[in-house]
């Protein structure tokens, strides 16, 4: 057995990790926690208390006095004199070692214990993992001092090439905008609780997190609830099912009419690319209103949609055949290729006017935010505008540098919402959106998408699904229907880079890969065991595969409706098999908790029930008995 050398801070939950690994193994442990004690009621420091400490009078010695609310002493002779020499008696070679909070036992900096330790208690040679916990995810200002000396002395060890896990966020890292505060530890995995942190993924944060793992601790509702309405900013962590299956009488007029004021000379592709994407994404019916010397171009790249011919002498004629096809649109996308000479310049003076006291919802990108930026206007009408901006186009709507941008992203969408009134995608690697429903953050996509054409494709997803909503065909808020396109777009992406290669990619072969389901693409780094830690309570997604009443191969009825659960997996490969209980008919999908656990010789089957269900064992053993015997049922409290 190996030791681990664990970096950690009051409050980053190392101790506590270390201790779930050595339970989970097991293992002997030795080394010390801090414990609270209390006289009269009231916290009034700190004790180290020693795991395997032969002489019980060494457990439990105060090695912290608080005075006051706001000020602790820590007692360093208590590490010279007596947790040393204990330590240094009772640690075997090779046994794992727990040193909770390190800085204040030790009454010095970090990397001093670590000699210390080193000298003391004769550690292996190489370190063959190191745990940073240093610093959690509110860290606001650049690391100085002892604090500084101990991320480098991490990272130090990360560049000698032992394998460094962060808790939660890489220390020296900004939570929410993922610069480097001064310094920062490059780990090779991250495990990150509750769910995805955006520092993880914007600024710095994908070229120092490595792999990220999102672990479950068992928050109740009530506190996932809370806890995510103190953090502000979400990252979308499930993608199936984002969008609900067609109704089976749906026809094209049903399903939105989109409108694409795109192409010029020499760009009719992005046209073409647009309109493809608002197909491939769902739309009914898609129109590219285009000057009339690319008309046959773009119908040539993209047959399935119509052209509305604008002309490129007559300012007046053109604006009656854009206006037009307005009159007929559930959305609009805007920019895509438009260029900026004058007569994009005064249809885009005509648009802004026309689309005031209208209830058409639009995406304003490229060309057309190159144009709002040189006449900045109020679009909040009551209609959703949504404009998708990258670092250069937001740093000309804010007239600021891209620097500046680049350096608080989700700062920067915040600020275009409030100056043009609209809702903002500004992209990047991982795009942040910001809506009045708040903000988000899409962690799908690849550096493959980082090519000519791939913004184009957005904004016909986009498009498609605003007039998708317009048309009846779903309901959900602005910030869910951005998450949604942000997400079919980025995991299109992905697919078509396992194809095609990260080099090789083309915005084109983006679109061919958009109109597969989400489930196939759940990331599986996301992904979480079903056996730990317990589901019962959790909210959860079932796509339903077998109807009430349906048989299977074998000839069993299904007297409740069955299917999978697609964000958990039982076993290797294999998505959680989940039924419905209480639910009436057999829907396609259904949302709900998870409200008992069935053991069955094939494996474990969730029973899922509208939310604050609570049935009993044996209710729940007669209500699966078709499934088999059960060989144990555990229900929710």
């Amino acid at each position: 057995m190996q030791q681990l050398l664990l970096f950690s801070t009051h409050g980053a939950k190392a101790s506590v990790l270390a201790q779930s690994v050595i339970r989970a193994l097991p293992l002997r442990a030795v080394g010390f926690r801090m414990l609270p004690y209390a006289l009269a009621g009231q916290t009034r420091g700190e004790l180290l208390h020693f795991l395997g400490a032969q002489d019980p009078m060494e457990n439990d010695v105060p090695c912290t006095l608080r005075l006051g609310r706001q000020r602790t002493v820590s007692i360093p002779e208590v590490w010279e004199e007596l947790a040393a020499p204990t330590l240094r008696r009772c640690i075997p070679r090779h046994a794992p070692i727990l040193l909770d909070r390190l800085t204040e036992a030790a009454g010095s900096p970090p990397h001093v214990a670590v000699h210390r330790m080193e000298g003391d208690f004769a550690m292996p040679e190489k370190v063959v993992c190191a745990i940073d916990a240093l610093f959690g995810t509110g860290l606001s200002r650049p690391l100085e001092g002892a604090a500084r000396t101990a991320c480098e002395a991490l990272q130090a060890l990360a560049e000698a090439g032992v394998p460094v896990v962060a808790v939660d966020i890489p220390s020296g890292l900004n939570g929410e905008t993922g610069q480097v505060m001064g310094a920062a530890v490059r780990a090779c995995e991250t495990v990150t609780f509750h769910r995805p942190k955006p520092g993880l993924y914007l600024g710095q944060g994908p070229d120092y997190a490595g792999e990220i793992t999102v672990a479950d601790i068992g928050l109740t509702a009530p506190e996932a609830a809370a806890l995510d309405d103190a953090d502000g900013m979400r990252v979308l962590e499930r993608c199936d099912r984002l969008l609900p299956p067609r109704a089976r009488t749906a026809h094209k007029g049903k399903l939105g009419r989109v409108v694409l004021w795109a192409g010029s000379r020499g760009m009719a592709g992005a046209a073409a690319i647009a309109a493809t994407a608002a197909l491939r994404a769902g739309a009914g019916l898609v129109t590219v209103a285009c000057p009339d010397d690319v008309v046959d171009v773009v119908q040539t790249l993209c047959p399935c949609a119509t052209c509305a011919p604008l002309s490129t002498q007559d300012e007046d004629a053109a604006w009656e055949a854009l206006s037009a096809a307005l009159e007929r649109a559930d959305a609009l996308g805007a920019g895509c290729g438009l260029g900026q000479g004058p007569m994009a310049a005064a249809l885009m003076e005509r648009l802004l006017r026309f689309l005031h006291g209208r209830a058409l919802p639009c995406v304003l990108d490229a060309d057309a935010l190159n144009l709002l930026a040189r006449r900045p206007a109020w679009l909040a009408d009551g209609a959703t505008h949504v404009l998708t901006p990258h670092p250069g186009e937001a740093a000309r709507l804010l007239g600021v540098s891209t620097a500046e941008i680049l350096a608080d992203v989700p700062g920067a969408a915040v600020r275009i919402r409030r100056r043009y009134g609209a809702a903002v995608v500004l992209k990047g690697a991982r795009s942040v959106l910001c809506a009045e429903e708040g903000r988000a953050l899409n962690p799908f996509g690849t550096p493959a998408m980082a090519k000519g054409g791939s913004g184009d494709a957005l904004t016909g997803v986009m498009a498609a699904l605003l007039a998708g909503r317009a048309a009846g065909a779903y309901a959900m808020d602005d910030l869910f229907l951005m998450q949604a396109a942000c997400a079919l777009h980025g995991l299109a992406g992905e697919r078509a880079a396992r194809r095609c290669g990260e080099r090789g990619m083309l915005a084109t072969d983006l679109c061919a890969c958009l109109g597969f389901d989400f489930w196939e693409e759940t990331p599986r780094r996301n992904v979480q065991p079903s056996g730990a830690p317990t589901p019962l309570g959790r909210a959860v997604h079932v796509t339903v595969e077998h109807r009430r009443g349906t048989r299977d191969a074998q000839g069993r009825v299904y007297e409740l409706p069955c299917g999978y659960v697609a964000e958990c997996l039982e076993g290797e490969n294999r998505w959680q098999d989940a039924c419905l209980l209480g639910v009436s008919g057999s829907p396609e999908w259904f949302e709900g908790e998870v409200a008992a656990r069935v053991m069955l010789a094939g494996g474990e089957m969730w029973v899922v029930a509208p939310k604050g269900t609570r049935p009993t064992p044996e209710e729940v053993r007669r209500a699966t008995a078709f499934l088999g015997p059960a060989e144990g049922v555990e229900v929710a409290r």
